[in-house]
């Protein structure tokens, strides 16, 4: 008789983190749109040298912004129906911020944005880092100087994406990012929740 009893909070916990999985993926796709205009505002420095700074001050509390207050209400929507099935209290657990996140994360992307970028978890773009020979309007050819921030450009533009999705959908080695946290947190439900 339990096992049927649980089927309903099966359900549940499947349409839960169903929903946060578009939810908080959504949001890193949006993210990932909306700072690229916040990429243009980046400085020779920023680019080049500052990276891990820029991302620390200017991006990840974006991206904190937007995706707490999502994973909250989805959490909060999956305590509400899961109350008239079963009997669990479920909170939204924020993740302490991990001070050491931003500079392993960078670390670890390093290599693979300095290589232009590539596909991470099939939400981001890779960046156009080739050498630019002519000026269409003048037939001017591109200097080294120009060159050299365009790949600066797009190493930052590929850390900032790789940033978005590792905080947001699949954290990196042994950190977990929000929506795993959520997913977590749904399934830890559905196996101690009582049936009404």
């Amino acid at each position: 008789m339990r096992l049927f009893g649980r089927g309903p909070i099966r359900r549940w916990r499947d349409t839960h983190v169903a929903l946060a999985r578009a939810v908080l993926q959504q949001a890193a796709a949006d993210l990932i749109e909306t700072l690229d205009a916040e990429l243009s505002q980046a400085d020779w420095q920023d680019g080049l040298i500052e990276q891990t700074r820029f991302v620390a001050t200017r991006i990840a509390p974006v991206v904190r912004r937007v995706a707490d207050p999502l994973a909250r209400r989805v959490v909060e929507e999956a305590d509400r129906t899961l109350q008239t099935i079963a009997y669990y209290p479920l909170h939204w657990r924020p993740q302490p911020i991990d001070t050491h996140l931003m500079r392993d994360m960078m670390e670890e992307l390093g290599d693979w944005a300095a290589a232009g970028g590539a596909a991470l978890s099939g939400l981001m773009r890779g960046a156009a880092t080739t050498l630019p020979f002519g000026d269409a309007a003048g037939g001017r050819g591109a200097t080294p100087g120009d060159w050299m921030r365009l790949r600066a450009e797009a190493r930052l533009r590929a850390k900032v994406h790789a940033y978005v999705v590792a905080t947001v959908v699949k954290g990196p080695k042994g950190r977990p990012s929000m929506l795993e946290h959520v997913v977590d947190l749904l399934r830890e439900a559905a196996r101690h929740a009582q049936p009404l």
